[in-house]
């Protein structure tokens, strides 16, 4: 059902409101019944897919971003360790990598070092 909603590409006017500017959700939303949808041809840009995270992750990347968001708070220590290695050799050397705000990377994959935006952070390969 997550993986259905998220490749719809709709959202509530409450989702949008949460940091999205007017500009940015003109250019890239159009209005819908009760919220918004993001267009076609970004929407396209775009896969979504069920993956076993434990498990190889086969002909996947590069990527310039990685979402990994409230996932791995759930795995084991060595887990973590093998989940956030396989990502550093999906992600392109200058990609992103974003977590949830209730994790770090602290002590599990030193490949990645955090930087700060405003009040986020993120993380970049070394």
């Amino acid at each position: 059902a997550a993986i259905t909603q998220a490749s719809r590409g709709c959202y509530s006017d409450h989702e949008i409101g949460r940091g999205l500017d007017d500009h940015m959700l003109s250019k890239y939303f159009s209005r819908i019944a009760g919220g918004w949808k993001i267009r076609d041809e970004i929407r396209a840009l775009v896969s979504f897919r069920r993956l076993n995270l434990l498990e190889p992750l086969r002909n996947l990347g590069p990527f310039d971003v990685i979402f990994c968001r409230n996932v791995a708070i759930y795995f084991t220590l060595e887990d973590r360790k093998t989940l956030f290695n396989k990502i550093a050799d999906a992600l392109e050397p200058e990609g992103y990598l974003i977590i949830g705000s209730t994790e770090s990377l602290t002590g599990v994959c030193p490949r990645f070092v955090p930087k700060r935006h405003l009040k986020s952070i993120f993380y970049q390969l070394r």
